[in-house]
């Protein structure tokens, strides 16, 4: 059972979030507000800053196919589309569980982000980085090793330990919101309060 949010007030919740890195919110901005034939390379500059794939080098676009066979970032971001679509109506915080459809695209995005690194699979960080920011927050948070160490999880190992977790996810917001009855958004600073579940998250748990 994760209780991280859960035995939080809304005051430090809405501290929590507040307290979130300044430059990991501008590059969310810079994201959202990408327009849509740059966002590949938005993808794997803001993938870059964040250290997604590191000590390993993340895949490259198109354009720099010269430095390692295919597939590229474009090829990941078409074999992920679908699987975006079938989860267009899921978010984290939900109350109704997941569809066997949606928890057969989480596993699919898992399997093709697991091809984010050049040479070997990519781990949980790169994976949930990726969909993290290509959900538009819905699909968080980004299992880094500061939210991991708030969580009091290992390393998601396979596609199965990340949706359990994010099914643990939902139930210490609906328990939290629930306790207090106030939404996640209308706890947090009003600035914020329009990103998704997800990213809220991952902003209370995430670097300072």
């Amino acid at each position: 059972m994760i209780t991280v949010l859960r035995n939080k007030t809304p005051a430090q919740v809405h501290v929590d979030v507040a307290g979130f890195a300044l430059k990991y919110v501008r590059d969310w901005e810079r994201s959202l507000l990408a327009p849509l034939h740059t966002r590949p390379q938005v993808f794997v500059k803001i993938l870059g800053k964040w250290q997604a794939a590191r000590p390993a080098r993340l895949r490259r676009l198109r354009i720099r196919a010269a430095e390692h066979p295919p597939p590229y970032i474009e090829d990941l971001l078409a074999a992920a589309a679908p699987h975006f679509r079938t989860l267009a109506r899921f978010r984290v915080g939900q109350p109704a569980a997941p569809t066997r459809s949606e928890r057969s695209a989480v596993e699919n995005l898992w399997n093709v982000f697991s091809s984010l690194q050049q040479t070997s699979a990519a781990s949980c960080v790169a994976i949930t980085k990726a969909v993290l920011l290509l959900s538009d927050g819905r699909i968080g948070p980004a299992f880094d090793s500061q939210v991991r160490k708030k969580l009091r999880v290992r390393h998601l190992l396979s596609a199965s330990d990340w949706i359990a977790a994010l099914t643990d996810i939902s139930d210490d917001i609906l328990a939290f919101e629930a306790a207090h009855g106030v939404s996640l958004p209308n706890a947090v600073p009003p600035q914020f309060s329009t990103l998704s579940y997800g990213r809220l998250y991952d902003m209370a748990l995430g670097p300072r």
